[in-house]
């Protein structure tokens, strides 16, 4: 485990009495105390996951931050007019790691508006705030996360909104209307005169030959077998792999990395799924780009991160 040499071991009933106590050997208030849970001390000398009554940590004083880049200021400051402009209550933070400016938009319960269906909000943000600064910082690239609230709801598909189909609203079907079959009588041949077997064949056998399929290409459901995954499917893959990253955490105790690159919705859509499985919560780590997902123990007291 990578942690400063001037770090202390704490121990607690919870994780925020682990981090008062390291506080007070620190000589720091607790706000300013970065930590890591030791993991091993839920794990049994053969390497088993085991209960444990106390949270032991490895804890650290937060070194201060490095002043803010004018692109930074910047770009803080247009999401802050534009927050406001929208009339949403929020809070902007954001940081700079080598040419890029990353800005987080915590906006409580109005996150998922921001966030827009599949994500198509926060992508339109992203790129007017990337329009506003290109001319004062050519080079610099802006990314836009969003935090808080849930998951954004498509809400029910069309058909559900529909309800049973009732037929008596629609009145009787058409055949009823229609009065008796020319069938429903019995057939008279001898009204009609012989049949004539003589005939020769019917003239729909000669209007066109026989149909080839292989003349017509291939059968559209064979192109369909190539098409690539819908945005559905996309999602329902990452849900599967969060829940079963998630029962890797509950088995083992080590925390597990959704390493794969994700939007700020499809992020959210972690941090929902996994926020239904008790024992484990999620927190985003990294900027811009380099943004994840880790998927960790719960905590007491703890609540899933969502940005």
């Amino acid at each position: 485990m990578n942690v400063p040499d001037n770090h202390v071991v704490s121990e607690g009933r919870s994780l925020r009495a682990a981090i008062d106590a390291a506080a007070e050997k620190l000589g720091v208030p607790a706000a300013l105390v970065e930590h890591k849970i030791d993991l091993a001390h839920f794990r049994s000398a053969q390497g088993t996951g085991i209960g444990s009554d106390t949270v032991k940590i490895y804890a650290w004083p937060k070194q201060a931050a490095p002043p803010a880049s004018p692109a930074v200021n910047d770009a803080e400051k247009w999401a802050r007019e534009l927050l406001s402009g929208m009339g949403i209550q929020g809070q902007v933070r954001s940081a700079g790691q080598g040419n890029t400016v990353s800005v987080l938009l915590d906006a409580g319960e109005s996150a998922p508006f921001l966030v827009g269906k599949r994500g198509i909000t926060v992508r339109a943000i992203q790129y007017l705030l990337g329009e506003s600064m290109k001319e004062r910082y050519a080079g610099t690239n802006f990314q836009v996360d969003i935090a808080g609230g849930g998951a954004r709801d498509d809400g029910p598909r069309r058909d559900e909104d529909r309800g049973p189909r009732r037929d008596d609203d629609r009145g009787p079907r058409r055949d009823d209307d229609r009065g008796p079959r020319r069938d429903d009588g019995p057939r008279r041949d001898d009204d009609r005169g012989a049949r004539r077997d003589d005939r020769g064949p019917r003239r729909d056998d000669d209007r066109r030959p026989p149909r080839r399929d292989d003349d017509r290409g291939p059968r559209r459901d064979d192109d369909r077998r190539d098409r690539r995954p819908s945005r559905r499917d996309d999602e329902e893959e990452l849900k599967k792999l969060a829940r079963r990253l998630a029962q890797k955490v509950l088995e083992t105790g080590e925390p597990q990395m959704i390493r794969r690159d994700m939007n700020a919705y499809d992020r959210r859509v972690v941090h929902v799924e996994v926020g239904a499985i008790e024992g484990v919560r999620t927190r985003s780590v990294g900027e811009g780009p380099d943004r994840r997902v880790e998927i960790l123990l719960a905590e007491e007291g703890s609540e899933n991160a969502e940005s």
